[in-house]
C-alpha cells in the first residue's frame, strides 16, 4: 500500500503524514543550500532543516526501543558513552547530564581508552555509541567488544542501516536530511541533542524528588566552584 502511493515503505509514509498533519509546509522539503544564497535565506533553510529533523525525529522513533533505552540505562551499574570526532562533544555533554541526574557515567572519546575501558565492562553495565553515519571504525569497535562481555549496547546515530545499528541492542535512529554544505549534517546534532535531553528527562523522572535534589546540589556546587570572593 505504501510503495503503491509512491513511498518506499511504513515509515517514510509515517514522516509524511506528520509533515501534513503539522501544518505548516516549510517543514515538509528539504532546503538544499544555494552558494548564492544571501545569508538571510541560508539563516531560513538551515533552521527549517533543524525543525525538520526534530519532526521527522519525533515521529519515527521507536517508542518501544526508547522506553528500554531509558529503563536499561536507569538500571545499569555503569554507563559508558562513546564517540569520537564530532560525536566527541555530544559524548561528554550526555555522560556530564547522566551524572547530575545520578548514574556512574564515563565518556570515552579517543580510540585507545575506548578499547582499554571496555576490560572493566560486565553484564550489568550499559555502553552507548553515538555516530552520525554509524560506520566509524573506532566506536564500532568499541561497542561490539562491550557487547562481547554482555553488557547492553545502545546507539545513537543518523544511518538506520549501518553497521552500528546491526550490532547495537538498542538502536535509536535520527530522521535527518543532510544539507548540502561544507560541514557535517548540523541538522542531525540537533536531533542528537534533543533525544539525548529526552532520555535524561525520562531517568530524572522516575525519581523526581532525587532529581530535583541533585540539581540543586549540582547548581550550588557550580556556583560555588565559580563564585568570586
Amino acid at each position: 500500500c505504501c510503495r503503491s502511493l509512491g513511498f518506499e515503505g511504513y515509515a517514510e509514509l509515517k514522516m509524511a503524514l506528520a509533515v501534513e498533519l503539522s501544518g505548516d509546509s516549510k517543514a515538509g522539503y528539504t532546503p538544499y543550500i544555494d552558494p548564492n544564497d544571501p545569508s538571510g535565506k541560508v539563516l531560513e533553510k538551515v533552521f527549517a532543516a533543524g525543525e525538520k529533523t526534530l519532526r521527522d525525529t519525533a515521529a519515527s522513533i521507536d517508542r518501544g526501543v526508547f522506553d528500554r533505552v531509558v529503563d536499561t540505562l536507569a538500571s545499569a551499574r555503569h554507563i559508558y558513552v562513546y564517540g569520537i570526532g564530532t560525536s566527541a562533544p555530544l559524548v561528554n555533554d550526555f555522560a556530564y547530564r547522566l551524572t547530575q541526574i545520578g548514574c556512574f557515567a564515563l565518556a570515552v572519546t579517543d580510540p585507545p581508552s575506548m578499547r582499554i575501558s571496555t576490560l572493566n565492562i560486565g553484564k550489568e553495565d550499559a555502553a552507548i555509541a553515538i555516530s552520525h553515519s554509524g560506520r566509524t571504525v573506532a566506536t564500532l569497535d568499541a561497542i561490539k567488544l562491550a557487547s562481547a562481555t554482555g553488557a547492553s549496547t545502545i546507539c545513537l546515530t543518523s544511518a538506520p542501516e549501518s553497521p552500528l545499528t546491526e550490532v547495537c541492542d538498542l538502536p535509536l535512529v535520527i530522521s535527518t536530511d543532510e544539507i548540502r554544505y561544507p560541514i557535517e549534517a548540523i541538522s542531525a546534532r540537533i536531533g542528537h541533542i534533543c533525544l539525548i535531553d529526552a532520555i535524561v528527562t525520562s531517568i530524572s523522572a522516575k525519581d523526581y524528588p532525587k532529581a530535583l535534589e541533585r540539581s540543586k546540589l549540582s547548581h550550588e556546587l557550580i556556583d560555588s566552584a565559580i563564585r568570586t570572593k
